[in-house]
């Protein structure tokens, strides 16, 4: 075999932002939304690194040469459902019921086998399915208490699900969802359901903050249990534009970080309170890689870290143990249709 097919393919090119050295990026004022397009000043064409071959769960740790969680702060897996068997269909992703009914259990059952956790605790499904726009249906989602369908007041939430306002868009901008704070954040207000599941973390946290203490440093120690956030990732169809990418958590660090609050609805509490959940932005490094599963199928997902409390006191102060992602642009993919995906957030407590 000689040297040219033993490397790795040429990667592709598609367009991430970042947001430019020295700007301030201001806050969007919409629910469930990141900043403004204009904010992400610094956009670049750069490679995608495919991570193909996708071995399954049992397969996983054998394989020394692909993402892990623990390393990478992301994996991919290949894990078709029940779902994916008959009589169900693409339509089937799409059904709340179904996905309590199916999708949630075999969600349990993944998480518990990816990272040894005890308890899985899903907390919202995710739909996307709409062309990008500046503003999407995830502003509109819980927005008014008084007027909320049952799927944006009950536990776990389905955003994007909601009839007159359909699908999501790509999240088209460089981020992390949570830093350490923001994280905590999510399990107190999020949603009752996810503040009940973590009450046993959140009573160790604040007995050790009412002691005056920093929870990074001491929080492993304190007899709470280790706790993290994952977004479990796979499109409904076959990828043809605006696939996910994420970046190597090796490759970057605090000074690409880029602090940002990121409002959300107190959802299930009857009020139409809001709350700050701080996320990251990026600031671009030569450093950086971008990994992706080109042409990624609905039986191929990738396991995404949020925030983990162990990985928090080992290094990553500031991102938690979590990792950067974006929806790509990729270049003659105008005319596909809309990217169809399902997101599902879940909290693990070990």
């Amino acid at each position: 075999m000689n040297a040219m097919s033993e490397a790795e393919p040429v990667p592709v090119l598609g367009k991430l932002r970042y947001v430019a050295n020295g700007h301030i990026p201001q806050a969007s004022p919409h629910n469930l939304h990141l900043p403004a397009l204009a904010e992400f000043g610094d956009e670049r064409l750069l490679p995608l690194h495919s991570i193909r071959p996708i071995p399954t769960i049992s397969d996983l740790r054998g394989r020394t040469n692909h993402a892990q969680l623990e390393t990478h702060g992301f994996t991919a897996i290949h894990h078709p459902t029940p779902l994916h068997a008959p009589p169900h269909n693409l339509q089937s992703f799409k059904d709340p019921q179904l996905l309590k009914q199916h999708l949630m259990p075999d969600l349990v059952e993944m998480m518990k086998q990816l990272t040894g956790c005890k308890t899985v605790v899903t907390d919202a499904f995710l739909l996307r399915s709409a062309i990008w726009t500046e503003k999407d249906s995830l502003a509109t989602h819980g927005e008014d208490a008084a007027e909320a369908p049952e799927l944006e007041t009950s536990f776990p939430q389905f955003i994007g699900f909601n009839p007159v306002y359909g699908g999501a868009s790509p999240a088209s901008k460089i981020h992390l969802d949570f830093t350490p704070n923001g994280a905590r954040s999510h399990i107190r207000n999020y949603h009752p359901g996810t503040s009940e599941a973590a009450a046993d973390i959140i009573r160790h946290e604040d007995s050790l903050l009412a002691a005056g203490k920093d929870l990074k440093d001491n929080y492993k120690d304190c007899g709470g249990p280790r706790w993290a956030l994952y977004s479990i990732w796979r499109p409904l169809k076959t990828v043809k534009r605006d696939p996910l990418a994420v970046i190597d958590l090796r490759t970057f660090t605090e000074k690409d970080c880029v602090p940002i609050d990121i409002q959300y609805p107190n959802l299930g509490t009857g009020t139409n309170d809001t709350h700050i959940e701080e996320g990251l932005l990026a600031r671009y490094s030569e450093s950086h890689k971008w990994c992706w599963i080109d042409n990624q199928t609905s039986e191929e997902v990738l396991v995404l870290r949020f925030f983990d409390s162990d990985a928090e006191g080992n290094g990553f102060a500031t991102s938690g143990g979590g990792t950067f992602h974006s929806s790509v642009e990729l270049p003659g993919t105008e005319d596909e249709a809309a990217r169809e995906s399902l997101e599902i957030r879940c909290l693990c407590i070990w």
